[in-house]
């Protein structure tokens, strides 16, 4: 049975998954106001444009949002009652974008099925948290970006960061004024 996925926020990580999860023959679908269709098409997926319509069928919801005032608390109450019975939701993005009581109170409520927890509003967490307790939430510390290969990405990105700068101020140096 085909499963649905829904990924919210589609910059490198989104991309990257996308291949993972069509690799498993899942329907994956898109939210990404920043994206257009055929971008995220190229790559397999729907686009979605209304999220509280999308998150009604969606067996797996993973995020991949920045924290901003707009995705601040963007998953509530409200939103995780009308998500199916069966429906995972995954935050390996930033804290405080999952409305942490609300969720916990879905997972007791039985209104979703369970959560990945990568990501806390406060880190770290206070050890009264209840999600941390609750037998429905997968925890895992935020550490991919201590791998090997990352710090060397980043270690690259930092300095052709610098080179760009620096290009672009020599660049903007050779106009010649008449």
């Amino acid at each position: 049975m085909e499963k649905n996925f829904l990924i919210m926020g589609f910059g490198r990580i989104g991309k990257a998954l996308i291949k993972r999860c069509l690799g498993f023959e899942m329907n994956v679908f898109v939210y990404d106001p920043f994206v257009d269709k055929d971008a995220i098409e190229n790559l397999g997926g729907k686009k979605v444009d209304n999220l509280e319509e999308a998150v009604k069928t969606m067996d797996v919801i993973s995020l991949h949002v920045p924290l901003t005032e707009k995705t601040e608390n963007l998953i509530n109450y409200d939103l995780l009652k009308t998500m199916k019975k069966n429906c995972i939701i995954i935050n390996a993005a930033r804290g405080g974008i999952i409305h942490e009581e609300d969720l916990n109170k879905a997972l007791n409520e039985d209104l979703i099925f369970g959560a990945g927890i990568d990501v806390f509003k406060q880190e770290p967490p206070e050890n009264d948290n209840p999600l941390l307790k609750n037998e429905k939430v997968y925890l895992s510390p935020h550490t991919a970006a201590f791998t090997d290969e990352c710090m060397t990405r980043m270690g690259v990105e930092t300095i052709q960061n610098i080179i760009d700068y620096f290009d672009d101020t020599l660049e903007k140096s050779k106009i010649v004024r008449l």
